[in-house]
């Protein structure tokens, strides 16, 4: 049996992943062998990540990316503005129906895998570049949504301030992966491979990122948990 150090769970014999927290248990043999293989979020709340992990990366790529990144988040600012009205749309028709329409969400939803798919880019997550579009186009980096149609208006006032708390977090995070991503910069630049360890610092920021925007974005009414899971 495979032991998870952060829950305590036991785990059938050569797991990755602990089938309760989805917390890394292989050893560093184990991770040598992670090509392809799939590192997900936490299944329990509406909004869902996986990752194919990768090792090896491309030097050339870290370059182009800096130019194409700046352009992918021009993109991702503009599309962001147009759901911008969405939400507000979106809030008001939850105000008055006391449900969510789901054009709205289905457009914001697009937005948000985009937006997802473009982070996930900028942040080394992975080298391939990502397709202009809203649509599930088989991405290295998979962003899942649940539908929940009703909607609570309690729900729409508390979150005014709760994502302030969140937008705090996120700041405070988003700055100590700033300083991860650099030091993964120049470990690819050196060795042209990921560090397992910063990459997991990394997806779990976007994990927590994601979660707070679809929150914001009205996606669902459940309150993101404070963690990278």
């Amino acid at each position: 049996m495979a032991y998870c150090s952060r829950c305590g769970s036991d785990n059938p014999k050569d797991s990755l992943y602990c089938k309760e927290c989805n917390a890394f248990i292989g050893d560093d043999e184990e991770k040598k062998r992670m090509d392809g293989n799939v590192y997900p979020s936490i299944k329990s709340y509406p909004l869902s990540f996986s990752y194919a992990y990768t090792e090896s990366s491309s030097r050339a790529e870290l370059f182009i990316r800096i130019v194409y990144a700046f352009i992918l988040n021009i993109i991702a600012e503009i599309w962001g503005v147009v759901a911008e009205f969405a939400l507000i749309f979106q809030f008001f028709y939850v105000l008055i129906y006391g449900k969510k329409h789901r054009g709205a969400f289905d457009f914001i939803g697009g937005y948000l895998r985009f937006y997802f798919n473009v982070t996930a880019y900028t942040l080394l997550i992975t080298d391939e570049r990502p397709p202009i579009t809203d649509k599930d186009t088989g991405y290295p980096c998979k962003f899942s949504l649940t539908f929940e149609e009703k909607s609570e208006r309690l729900e729409l006032v508390i979150r005014i301030f709760y994502i302030v708390i969140l937008s705090l977090i996120v700041s405070a995070w988003a700055v100590v992966t700033s300083v991860i991503v650099l030091i993964e910069w120049f470990y690819i630049l050196i060795t042209a491979k990921k560090s397992f360890g910063l990459w997991e610092f990394s997806v779990r920021f976007l994990n927590f990122l994601m979660r707070v925007t679809g929150y914001y974005f009205i996606m669902t009414d459940e309150r993101p948990p404070l963690t990278g899971d």
